[in-house]
């Protein structure tokens, strides 16, 4: 049964490539290019049009952008996933709980190129790598379970809402310049400093600056606070998908 349900999230996830990458010798080209693409808009904007100061600005945008990425692309993916795979939902019988999963998976193959970013903005500014990676791990599990907290919800969102796909997307880059985004949280003074903890994307951000920028572990808050998020908005959401998912057949007709 494991076995058939990795099978499962495998050509979920090869479809998916396929579709948004293309066939042939290009794939690989374009898959690696995406997030530089990405990463670039920003890196502009801060380093040229803004002037913000700080130590090593293009890293620490990038530690950032990096993942903010697998948020905003599993929640954009999610919410056309029935639609765009209308034929084998109304045809085939499998669980449609893997839906949400597969697309992170997905986003998850390509949020691994943008590791990319890192490794070069850290030789571009110097910053050597510490001991401190040894944490990585626990940071990226928190960004992928919030990840696929997020696409449980946007699913849900783009069968009932379709119309409503461009502002939950705007909401979600809402969340990332209210959080310490563009602006490292050393930079942000007062009471804001303590309530944009609050966001989920805070923790994140600042946990792979802490590890890439300054070479320290995590603070607690950093993978509590968005762990935290995770499991609320998968505690609301988990049970009504598994609820509603039956009637995804008549959605994709």
């Amino acid at each position: 049964m494991r076995g058939r349900s990795l099978d499962l999230l495998v050509s979920l996830s090869q479809s998916d490539l396929r579709a948004r990458y293309g066939r042939g010798p290009w794939q690989l080209v374009k898959w690696l290019l995406d997030p530089f693409a990405l990463v670039g808009v920003y890196l502009i904007l801060v380093t040229a049009v803004l002037e913000r100061p700080g130590e090593a600005p293009g890293l620490a945008l990038t530690c950032a952008v990096v993942p903010f990425q697998i948020l905003t692309l599993t929640t954009t993916s999610s919410m056309t996933a029935v639609t765009l795979r209308r034929g084998i939902i109304a045809n085939m019988s499998f669980p449609r709980a893997f839906l949400p999963l597969g697309t992170t998976m997905t986003e998850t193959l390509a949020f691994a190129a943008s590791f990319l970013l890192v490794v070069m903005m850290m030789a571009i500014y110097s910053v050597a790598p510490t001991t401190a990676l040894l944490a990585l791990p626990l940071i990226l599990f928190v960004n992928l379970v919030l990840a696929v907290s997020f696409a449980y919800a946007a699913t849900l969102f783009g069968v009932w809402l379709p119309d409503l796909r461009p502002f939950a997307l705007s909401f979600v880059r809402a969340l990332f310049f209210l959080a310490p985004g563009l602006i490292a949280l050393d930079q942000i003074e007062g009471a804001a400093n303590t309530w944009v903890r609050v966001n989920p994307f805070s923790g994140l951000f600042e946990g792979y600056r802490a590890i890439f920028l300054r070479g320290e572990v995590p603070d607690l808050w950093m993978i509590l606070i968005p762990l935290g998020w995770a499991c609320l908005i998968m505690a609301v959401f988990l049970p009504i998908y598994l609820r509603e998912q039956g009637h995804f057949a008549k959605v994709a007709e």
